[in-house]
């Protein structure tokens, strides 16, 4: 990497387009249409420890794959984060941004968690805050807006390296690679005796642990909150991935999202279509993956209801 080029800041969203100059180098920050993240209390005091659980707790929220895991702490909630190195750097490949023009790589959640205006990101879509998560929106959904400026940004300390495999290896490498690999060892070896000394403590004390951090006494309260908050956790995900097909339903000029409004665990969505014979076709895509929704057509608007 040239450490003489010039680093310019750069958003990138999988519908951003671009093709960017080979002597360009980027810190990049990544749409949340590139990684999924969940904000939840663990009662862990470092981060170390959250990111040993990491995989198990995506395991029935990502599609099967390969995937690379991040965790920092906000306030009392750690942010963890899923993303596919591989599927990244293929998008990033057709937008014209190769391996060597990566400086930096950051989320949109470190980087705008803390902005208290929704920001425009292309034509249609928007970043906005839901419960301290950052989310893309479709900027109907949003009173305001201000643009996306990174001229000025101040990037945070949450930056992360996109694994990249090698083709050839040679002997050198190789043996580099045995080094490192025999060093690794020790260093689990090693982590393996300090966790089997934290699994023994809290074997033996569990009942210091439930009051240290203020958890029920017993299995079934702790249960019933687990089951409470796995409840709103799969109405969030099943809402964005509705709010995701409604964005993908391919609008003609005089066709527009008029009302987005989701209460008492119901999403009702209105749009304005002129043509009765559009709805059919508009629906099509909706009911196959959304059989119990409910739908009208009156005097242009289409209402849709999903039940959550």
């Amino acid at each position: 990497m040239d450490f003489n080029k010039p680093i310019t800041p750069l958003f990138i969203d999988l519908h951003t387009p671009l093709q960017a100059e080979p002597e360009v180098l980027f810190d990049l920050i990544l749409s949340p249409s590139f990684y999924w993240i969940k904000r939840i209390p663990l009662p862990v005091k470092s981060v170390r420890e959250v990111k040993k659980l990491l995989p198990s707790l995506f395991e029935d929220t990502v599609p099967q794959g390969k995937y690379s895991y991040y965790a920092y702490k906000d306030r009392d909630h750690y942010c963890i984060f899923a993303y596919d190195d591989k599927n990244i750097l293929d998008i990033l490949a057709e937008k014209g941004i190769s391996p060597g023009q990566i400086n930096r790589v950051y989320f949109a959640q470190s980087e705008f968690q803390d902005i208290e205006e929704a920001i425009s990101i292309d034509d249609h879509c928007a970043l906005d805050i839901e419960d301290r998560v950052v989310v893309k929106l479709p900027d109907t959904l949003v009173e305001t807006l201000k643009p996306l400026e990174l001229k000025d940004h101040q990037f945070s300390e949450h930056a992360i390296e996109l694994a990249r495999y090698a083709h050839i290896a040679t002997t050198k490498s190789l043996i580099n690679f045995s080094l490192f690999m025999g060093t690794l060892i020790m260093i689990f070896a090693l982590d393996w005796i300090v966790s089997s000394a934290k699994i023994s403590e809290f074997d033996t004390a569990p009942s210091h642990l439930f009051q240290e951090h203020k958890l029920p006494m017993t299995k079934v309260q702790n249960e019933a909150i687990l089951s409470s908050l796995q409840k709103m956790y799969d109405r969030q995900m099943a809402l964005r991935q509705i709010s995701a097909e409604i964005l993908a339903l391919k609008l003609n000029k005089k066709e527009h999202i008029t009302l987005y409004d989701f209460k008492d665990k119901t999403l009702t969505v209105e749009l304005q279509v002129p043509s009765a014979k559009r709805v059919p076709a508009l629906l099509k895509p909706l009911q196959k993956s959304h059989p119990s929704m409910k739908e009208e057509y009156r005097n242009s608007l289409l209402r849709l209801e999903f039940e959550l």
